[in-house]
């Protein structure tokens, strides 16, 4: 099972920092060059309307950075002292996000099919993220109670490109960053926003309220928030079945 690592830009102190395309540039440039990497996605802020979140769509981090990896040690290769990820903490990488807090946390990574999967490093979809804090009274009873159910309704809708959820790992890392308690997040994937907000208007987002309504007892906010991805293969790729 593949690993994900999450690393986070959030605004402070009610700034609302944006990476700009310099940053940006740089940021793929180094992704592309980490060691053992599968794949890495630099997700953005994008407008989109999903009719339950609309709130949240503007508080959304300004970046977001998933890094997949084969193995829990190719991971922490990365992130140890003097590690390739350090870099990330350069405060000459990206100066347009130096306002910015920065969290991270590994996360085991769990794919679902879809009817019509498309190739994920076509550049500029979206990636519709959500994060439940947590936590959960009976955490096993809430997982259970998600994998079962919702990823048969995700699939059911128009459009959808990729779905994966994400529960957590224990990662150790050098990185000085802090580490987000993150019960569980998931990624649906789409061609573009346009794509997303036809998704969202049909009768299958009603019926995930519905089964959202029905989860087990948990704790902390349900984040959504909308992004364009450019995503890059690692040197570890391999097409997948």
């Amino acid at each position: 099972m593949a690993i994900s690592w999450f690393c986070q830009w959030d605004a402070k102190d009610g700034g609302k920092p944006v990476l700009d395309a310099h940053d940006h540039q740089g940021l793929v440039a180094l992704i592309r060059g980490c060691p053992r990497l599968v794949a890495g996605h630099i997700m953005t802020p994008v407008h989109a309307h999903d009719p339950h979140y609309a709130a949240d769509l503007h508080n959304s981090p300004a970046l977001v950075l998933q890094l997949e990896f084969a193995e829990i040690a190719d991971l922490e290769h990365a992130l140890k002292p003097h590690g390739y990820l350090q870099a990330l903490a350069h405060e000459d990488l990206l100066p347009s996000l130096a306002d910015a807090t920065v969290s991270h946390h590994a996360m085991l990574t769990r794919r679902y099919p879809v009817a019509e999967a498309a190739d994920e490093f076509a550049n500029g979809r979206l990636s519709y993220m959500v994060e439940y804090e947590g936590p959960a009274r009976d955490a096993n009873a809430w997982h259970l109670f998600y994998v079962t159910g919702h990823p048969p309704l995700l699939a059911k809708f128009p459009g959808i490109r990729r779905i994966e959820i994400y529960t957590p790992a224990l990662v150790i890392s050098a990185l000085p960053f802090g580490v987000r308690n993150t019960m569980q997040r998931n990624k649906t994937v789409w061609d573009n926003p346009e794509a997303m907000n036809a998704a969202m208007a049909s009768p299958v987002r009603a019926a995930l309220r519905k089964d959202f309504h029905r989860f087990p007892e948990f704790e902390g906010a349900a984040t959504h928030y909308p992004f364009r991805t450019v995503s890059v293969r690692g040197e570890r790729y391999r097409p997948r079945d």
